[in-house]
């Protein structure tokens, strides 16, 4: 799948893409896995592909500030990043569409947020097993991040407290 920078980012201002929003929890996909939470939101962007539109699919922690996307797009940054993406691309190039998997958490890393490419667009479709497979344990490990990172800022916290009270 590809698609002229021009017709990308008409698609993206207007909204034209498949998006849906899916909920889970953090407690969920440590009990079930995060391939199980993330089963629908990889067939809904192999069906997206299939119909080649874009896509959205985002994955809603109702117990923790986190959120995971599947996107599709031209280049590693989320779509509500059009701006930026127009000054780095020429509209008259043609670029492959992949598909990225996205993490926001305040936790995750100082910019809050973590984009990874998975694989380009037409892979994803055809190995849609073993991308599903890395997509969730590309999540495991950024839960992981996450939760390190929270370990690290509560023993910091508590530091600056015993501190303080000295």
């Amino acid at each position: 799948m590809e698609s002229l920078v021009k017709d990308f980012v008409e698609e993206v201002e207007a909204e034209k893409y498949e998006t849906q929003n899916f909920g889970s929890s953090l407690a969920e996909i440590k009990k079930n896995g995060a391939a199980k939470s993330l089963e629908p939101m990889v067939e809904m962007i192999v069906k997206a592909v299939g119909e080649n539109q874009l896509a959205q699919a985002t994955l809603t922690l109702t117990d923790a500030d986190i959120q995971v996307a599947l996107e599709t797009s031209v280049v590693n940054l989320p779509l509500r990043y059009l701006n930026a993406m127009k000054k780095m691309l020429a509209d008259d190039d043609t670029m492959p569409v992949s598909v990225y998997s996205i993490v926001e958490s305040p936790d995750i890393n100082p910019s809050s947020l973590r984009i990874d490419k998975v694989a380009s667009a037409d892979d994803f479709v055809s190995h849609k097993g073993d991308m599903a497979a890395a997509i969730a344990t590309w999540l495991d490990k950024q839960l992981d991040q996450i939760e390190e990172n929270q370990a690290k800022k509560d023993a910091d916290d508590s530091q600056e407290t015993d501190d303080s009270d000295k």
